[in-house]
């Protein structure tokens, strides 16, 4: 009786599994289709991306093609632009330099400072010389420097500006020689721009080895060298007092 109970079960059994598989074979099959059709979309994705990346890597290819060539014509400006500047700048200079020696040749710079002439008393050991008396009248470009000398002497010229009740060394010279005595007239290696107003300062490291004379100018002495940047107080000058002129100043060109 009990065996036959079995065979009963596993005859049912094999009846439900039989009912069943069919449709989980079915279902399977739905999902492998799902799945075919994701694939062959995701497929088609990738071969529209590859077709969209070789587009895109033509125009970039392109587009440095292009660069390339407006670098080239660039550079080419460039150097055409710096050419006919440098000609133009040239030009200039030549023309600068030759009106400069014309006006030097012809003394027709301007000067500023005491009359070149020999004077009564002479100036012992070096000095600072800060010519107030003798202000720059017009802006202009400064050339060089002129003196009646003793004697030969080296120094540095300096342009002091005033500003409030000071004066700021705005510009200074390489260091000067003058050969011998006399008038002596030494220019500096590059022109320099002046205003109106403007102090000149003479710096001897040297003999001064020029002469003055009292109560006619207003020429002081400075108790240090100067400094480019630094600025001075008209307090700080020596020997104000005895207005001195000496036979120093500057060649410009004056506007």
């Amino acid at each position: 009786m009990l065996s036959h109970k079995l065979s009963i079960i596993a005859a049912t059994s094999v009846l439900v599994a039989a009912c069943q598989s069919p449709a989980n074979v079915k279902e399977l099959e739905v999902k492998n289709s799902n799945l075919q059709n994701q694939l062959t979309k995701a497929q088609q994705e990738i071969v529209g991306l590859q077709t969209d990346k070789k587009q895109l890597m033509g125009e970039i290819s392109e587009l440095k093609r292009v660069m390339g060539v407006l670098d080239t014509e660039k550079n080419s400006r460039v150097e055409e632009s710096l050419s006919l500047r440098t000609e133009v700048r040239q030009f200039v200079q030549a023309q600068v330099d030759s009106l400069k020696a014309f006006m030097v040749a012809s003394d027709l710079l301007d000067y500023v400072g005491g009359e070149l002439v020999q004077r009564s008393s002479a100036h012992e050991g070096p000095g600072v010389l800060v010519d107030l008396g003798n202000r720059v009248p017009r802006a202009g470009n400064l050339s060089g420097v002129a003196g009646f000398f003793t004697g030969p002497t080296s120094l540095k010229v300096y342009v002091l500006r005033p500003v409030d009740d000071r004066y700021v060394v705005i510009w200074g010279s390489n260091n000067l020689t003058v050969a011998g005595a006399g008038e002596q007239r030494v220019e500096f290696g590059v022109s320099v721009g002046i205003q109106q107003g403007d102090v000149i300062a003479y710096d001897f490291n040297g003999n001064v080895n020029v002469t003055f004379d009292k109560g006619t100018g207003a020429t002081a002495l400075s108790s240090k060298s100067l400094q480019l940047g630094t600025a001075i107080s008209p307090s700080s000058l020596k020997n104000a007092k005895e207005k001195r002129a000496y036979s120093l100043g500057v060649f410009a060109i004056l506007k």
